[in-house]
Protein backbone atom coordinates (compact mmCIF):
# COMPACT_ATOMS: atom_id res chain seq x y z
CA UNK A 1 0.00 0.00 0.00
CA UNK A 2 1.09 3.58 -0.69
CA UNK A 3 0.54 6.73 1.33
CA UNK A 4 1.28 10.44 1.08
CA UNK A 5 3.03 12.47 3.78
CA UNK A 6 2.25 16.20 3.67
CA UNK A 7 4.30 18.63 5.70
CA UNK A 8 2.31 21.42 7.32
CA UNK A 9 3.88 24.50 8.85
CA UNK A 10 1.42 25.95 11.40
CA UNK A 11 3.27 29.26 11.19
CA UNK A 12 2.43 29.70 7.52
CA UNK A 13 -0.91 30.41 5.82
CA UNK A 14 -2.63 27.54 4.13
CA UNK A 15 -4.95 25.98 6.69
CA UNK A 16 -8.57 26.84 6.01
CA UNK A 17 -10.24 27.77 9.29
CA UNK A 18 -8.94 27.33 12.83
CA UNK A 19 -6.99 24.17 13.59
CA UNK A 20 -8.22 23.78 17.18
CA UNK A 21 -11.83 24.11 16.01
CA UNK A 22 -11.22 21.48 13.33
CA UNK A 23 -9.85 19.09 15.95
CA UNK A 24 -13.19 19.34 17.75
CA UNK A 25 -15.14 19.06 14.48
CA UNK A 26 -13.40 15.79 13.64
CA UNK A 27 -14.08 14.50 17.14
CA UNK A 28 -17.79 15.27 16.81
CA UNK A 29 -18.49 14.53 13.14
CA UNK A 30 -15.66 12.24 12.09
CA UNK A 31 -14.16 14.28 9.24
CA UNK A 32 -13.07 17.72 8.09
CA UNK A 33 -11.90 18.62 4.58
CA UNK A 34 -8.79 20.63 3.74
CA UNK A 35 -7.23 21.64 0.42
CA UNK A 36 -3.55 21.13 -0.38
CA UNK A 37 -1.26 21.88 -3.28
CA UNK A 38 1.13 19.02 -4.05
CA UNK A 39 3.36 17.97 -6.94
CA UNK A 40 1.50 16.04 -9.61
CA UNK A 41 2.28 12.34 -9.57
CA UNK A 42 0.72 9.23 -11.12
CA UNK A 43 0.60 7.74 -7.61
CA UNK A 44 -2.05 10.29 -6.62
CA UNK A 45 -5.32 8.37 -6.55
CA UNK A 46 -8.53 8.92 -4.64
CA UNK A 47 -8.65 6.93 -1.43
CA UNK A 48 -4.90 7.23 -0.81
CA UNK A 49 -3.87 7.42 2.85
CA UNK A 50 -2.60 10.89 3.77
CA UNK A 51 -0.47 11.68 6.81
CA UNK A 52 -0.12 15.21 8.16
CA UNK A 53 3.34 16.04 9.50
CA UNK A 54 3.71 19.23 11.54
CA UNK A 55 6.96 21.04 10.66
CA UNK A 56 8.18 24.64 10.82
CA UNK A 57 10.21 26.89 13.08
CA UNK A 58 9.39 25.12 16.36
CA UNK A 59 11.08 21.70 16.43
CA UNK A 60 9.35 20.79 19.70
CA UNK A 61 6.02 20.81 17.83
CA UNK A 62 7.20 18.67 14.92
CA UNK A 63 5.55 15.30 14.43
CA UNK A 64 2.68 13.30 13.00
CA UNK A 65 -0.46 15.20 13.88
CA UNK A 66 -3.20 13.94 11.58
CA UNK A 67 -4.48 11.29 9.19
CA UNK A 68 -6.92 11.38 6.33
CA UNK A 69 -7.64 10.13 2.83
CA UNK A 70 -7.35 11.76 -0.56
CA UNK A 71 -10.92 12.69 -1.46
CA UNK A 72 -10.50 14.45 -4.81
CA UNK A 73 -7.84 15.55 -7.29
CA UNK A 74 -8.46 18.90 -8.93
CA UNK A 75 -7.06 20.38 -12.11
CA UNK A 76 -3.39 21.49 -12.18
CA UNK A 77 -2.77 24.82 -10.48
CA UNK A 78 -1.58 27.93 -12.30
CA UNK A 79 0.67 29.09 -9.47
CA UNK A 80 3.23 26.32 -9.78
CA UNK A 81 3.95 24.19 -12.81
CA UNK A 82 3.44 20.48 -12.26
CA UNK A 83 1.33 20.96 -9.13
CA UNK A 84 -2.21 19.84 -8.50
CA UNK A 85 -4.75 20.75 -5.85
CA UNK A 86 -6.19 17.93 -3.80
CA UNK A 87 -8.96 17.63 -1.22
CA UNK A 88 -8.08 15.64 1.88
CA UNK A 89 -10.74 14.30 4.25
CA UNK A 90 -9.02 14.33 7.65
CA UNK A 91 -10.53 11.74 10.00
CA UNK A 92 -8.23 12.23 12.98
CA UNK A 93 -6.45 15.38 14.13
CA UNK A 94 -4.41 15.50 17.32
CA UNK A 95 -4.37 18.65 19.47
CA UNK A 96 -1.20 20.70 19.19
CA UNK A 97 1.31 19.24 21.61
CA UNK A 98 -0.09 15.69 21.33
CA UNK A 99 1.60 14.90 18.02
CA UNK A 100 3.75 11.80 17.59
CA UNK A 101 7.26 13.29 18.04
CA UNK A 102 9.52 13.50 15.03
CA UNK A 103 12.17 11.62 16.99
CA UNK A 104 9.85 8.61 16.96
CA UNK A 105 9.01 9.13 13.29
CA UNK A 106 12.71 9.38 12.42
CA UNK A 107 13.26 6.07 14.18
CA UNK A 108 10.97 4.45 11.61
CA UNK A 109 11.82 6.74 8.65
CA UNK A 110 15.40 7.92 9.23
CA UNK A 111 15.66 9.68 5.86
CA UNK A 112 12.57 11.86 6.36
CA UNK A 113 13.44 15.56 6.40
CA UNK A 114 11.36 17.73 8.70
CA UNK A 115 13.20 21.03 8.36
CA UNK A 116 10.93 22.16 5.55
CA UNK A 117 7.42 21.16 4.47
CA UNK A 118 7.89 17.88 2.59
CA UNK A 119 5.51 16.08 0.29
CA UNK A 120 6.54 12.50 0.03
CA UNK A 121 5.13 9.19 -1.11
CA UNK A 122 5.86 6.10 0.95
CA UNK A 123 4.93 2.47 0.39
CA UNK A 124 5.81 -1.01 1.50
CA UNK A 125 7.71 -1.27 4.80
CA UNK A 126 7.86 2.52 5.23
CA UNK A 127 4.09 2.88 4.95
CA UNK A 128 3.54 0.02 7.38
CA UNK A 129 6.06 1.51 9.83
CA UNK A 130 4.25 4.86 9.92
CA UNK A 131 0.88 3.19 10.33
CA UNK A 132 2.11 1.01 13.20
CA UNK A 133 3.77 3.97 14.93
CA UNK A 134 0.50 5.92 14.70
CA UNK A 135 -1.54 3.02 16.07
CA UNK A 136 0.85 2.47 18.99
CA UNK A 137 0.84 6.16 19.94
CA UNK A 138 -2.95 6.63 19.75
CA UNK A 139 -4.85 3.76 21.39
CA UNK A 140 -8.61 3.87 20.74
CA UNK A 141 -11.24 4.09 23.44
CA UNK A 142 -11.46 0.93 25.52
CA UNK A 143 -13.74 -1.76 24.06
CA UNK A 144 -14.21 0.26 20.87
CA UNK A 145 -15.03 -1.81 17.79
CA UNK A 146 -14.09 1.07 15.52
CA UNK A 147 -10.50 1.00 14.27
CA UNK A 148 -8.42 4.09 14.95
CA UNK A 149 -8.33 6.19 11.76
CA UNK A 150 -5.01 5.37 10.11
CA UNK A 151 -4.47 2.07 11.95
CA UNK A 152 -5.70 0.10 8.93
CA UNK A 153 -4.89 0.78 5.28
CA UNK A 154 -7.57 2.74 3.43
CA UNK A 155 -8.49 -0.35 1.37
CA UNK A 156 -9.51 -2.15 4.58
CA UNK A 157 -11.78 0.63 5.86
CA UNK A 158 -15.34 1.52 4.97
CA UNK A 159 -17.08 4.61 6.30
CA UNK A 160 -20.59 4.01 7.55
CA UNK A 161 -23.11 6.43 9.10
CA UNK A 162 -23.62 6.04 12.84
CA UNK A 163 -25.71 7.72 15.51
CA UNK A 164 -23.34 10.39 16.75
CA UNK A 165 -25.22 10.74 20.04
CA UNK A 166 -24.53 7.09 20.85
CA UNK A 167 -20.86 7.28 19.81
CA UNK A 168 -19.95 10.49 21.63
CA UNK A 169 -17.71 9.42 24.51
CA UNK A 170 -18.37 12.56 26.55
CA UNK A 171 -22.14 12.02 26.37
CA UNK A 172 -21.67 8.35 27.20
CA UNK A 173 -19.65 9.16 30.31
CA UNK A 174 -22.31 11.60 31.54
CA UNK A 175 -25.13 9.12 30.93
CA UNK A 176 -23.35 6.27 32.71
CA UNK A 177 -22.32 8.47 35.62
CA UNK A 178 -26.01 9.31 36.03
CA UNK A 179 -27.58 5.89 35.40
CA UNK A 180 -24.80 3.45 36.24
CA UNK A 181 -23.09 0.81 34.12
CA UNK A 182 -25.68 -1.97 34.44
CA UNK A 183 -27.70 -2.85 31.32
CA UNK A 184 -31.17 -1.38 31.79
CA UNK A 185 -32.76 -4.15 29.72
CA UNK A 186 -31.25 -7.48 30.81
CA UNK A 187 -29.57 -6.37 34.03
CA UNK A 188 -26.05 -7.44 33.03
CA UNK A 189 -23.47 -5.98 35.40
CA UNK A 190 -20.30 -6.04 33.28
CA UNK A 191 -18.01 -5.24 36.20
CA UNK A 192 -19.27 -8.25 38.12
CA UNK A 193 -18.94 -10.53 35.09
CA UNK A 194 -15.75 -9.25 33.44
CA UNK A 195 -13.98 -7.39 36.23
CA UNK A 196 -12.94 -3.79 36.60
CA UNK A 197 -12.59 -3.31 32.84
CA UNK A 198 -16.12 -4.57 32.25
CA UNK A 199 -17.99 -1.22 32.17
CA UNK A 200 -15.95 -0.24 29.11
CA UNK A 201 -18.08 -2.62 27.00
CA UNK A 202 -21.33 -0.85 27.89
CA UNK A 203 -23.00 1.26 25.23
CA UNK A 204 -25.71 3.91 25.39
CA UNK A 205 -29.00 3.82 23.49
CA UNK A 206 -30.56 7.03 22.19
CA UNK A 207 -34.28 6.84 22.98
CA UNK A 208 -35.57 10.12 21.51
CA UNK A 209 -38.01 9.30 18.65
CA UNK A 210 -36.81 10.24 15.17
CA UNK A 211 -39.80 12.53 14.73
CA UNK A 212 -38.42 14.77 17.48
CA UNK A 213 -34.96 15.14 15.94
CA UNK A 214 -35.61 18.50 14.38
CA UNK A 215 -33.16 21.27 13.56
CA UNK A 216 -31.78 22.69 16.77
CA UNK A 217 -32.31 19.48 18.76
CA UNK A 218 -29.74 19.05 21.52
CA UNK A 219 -29.34 15.70 23.22
CA UNK A 220 -29.70 15.56 27.00
CA UNK A 221 -27.52 12.63 28.11
CA UNK A 222 -29.32 12.46 31.47
CA UNK A 223 -32.66 11.82 29.78
CA UNK A 224 -32.07 10.68 26.20
CA UNK A 225 -29.33 8.05 26.63
CA UNK A 226 -29.85 4.69 28.37
CA UNK A 227 -27.00 2.24 29.15
CA UNK A 228 -27.42 -1.09 27.34
CA UNK A 229 -25.10 -4.04 26.89
CA UNK A 230 -23.96 -4.60 23.28
CA UNK A 231 -26.38 -7.50 22.76
CA UNK A 232 -29.46 -5.62 23.95
CA UNK A 233 -28.34 -2.57 21.98
CA UNK A 234 -28.26 -4.59 18.76
CA UNK A 235 -31.71 -5.99 19.57
CA UNK A 236 -33.00 -2.45 20.15
CA UNK A 237 -31.86 -1.38 16.69
CA UNK A 238 -33.18 -4.52 14.98
CA UNK A 239 -36.45 -2.64 14.40
CA UNK A 240 -36.62 0.28 11.99
CA UNK A 241 -37.38 3.16 11.83
CA UNK A 242 -38.24 3.32 15.54
CA UNK A 243 -35.97 1.08 17.64
CA UNK A 244 -37.33 -1.15 20.36
CA UNK A 245 -37.55 0.48 23.76
CA UNK A 246 -36.10 -0.88 26.97
CA UNK A 247 -39.49 -2.21 28.09
CA UNK A 248 -39.92 -3.94 24.71
CA UNK A 249 -36.65 -5.80 25.23
CA UNK A 250 -37.60 -6.73 28.79
CA UNK A 251 -40.86 -8.18 27.46
CA UNK A 252 -38.91 -10.24 24.92
CA UNK A 253 -36.64 -11.56 27.66
CA UNK A 254 -39.55 -12.49 29.91
CA UNK A 255 -41.25 -14.27 27.03
CA UNK A 256 -38.10 -16.31 26.44
CA UNK A 257 -37.94 -17.39 30.08
CA UNK A 258 -35.13 -15.04 31.01
CA UNK A 259 -35.03 -13.78 34.60
CA UNK A 260 -33.33 -10.49 35.42
CA UNK A 261 -30.79 -10.75 38.18
CA UNK A 262 -27.10 -11.17 38.88
CA UNK A 263 -24.63 -14.01 38.43
CA UNK A 264 -23.83 -15.71 41.74
CA UNK A 265 -20.20 -15.80 42.76
CA UNK A 266 -18.56 -19.08 43.87
CA UNK A 267 -18.68 -17.82 47.46
CA UNK A 268 -22.42 -17.15 47.20
CA UNK A 269 -23.04 -20.59 45.69
CA UNK A 270 -21.03 -22.20 48.51
CA UNK A 271 -23.04 -20.27 51.10
CA UNK A 272 -26.31 -21.43 49.52
CA UNK A 273 -25.09 -25.03 49.54
CA UNK A 274 -24.06 -24.75 53.20
CA UNK A 275 -27.46 -23.32 54.10
CA UNK A 276 -29.16 -26.18 52.28
CA UNK A 277 -27.11 -28.73 54.23
CA UNK A 278 -27.98 -27.07 57.54
CA UNK A 279 -31.67 -27.08 56.66
CA UNK A 280 -31.46 -30.66 55.45
CA UNK A 281 -32.82 -29.82 52.03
Amino acid sequence: MAALIIGWDPGQPGWTGVYAADVETVRRTGVVRQEWQVPGDPALVEGLDVWLLAVGARPAQHGLIGHGTLAAIRSPTCSEAGSVEIDVDLDLLLPRGDQVPCADVAGRLPDLRTGEPPVRFIDGPAELAVRMLWAEANPPDRASLDPLPGALPASAVRRVPVNGFERDQDLRRVAMAHRGSVCHACGLDPEQVYGIEGPAVMQVHHITPHAHLEAGYEVDPLVDLIPLCPTCHVVAHSRWPEPYGVEDIRTMLRGAGFLRGSVLTPEQLESEAAAARILGT
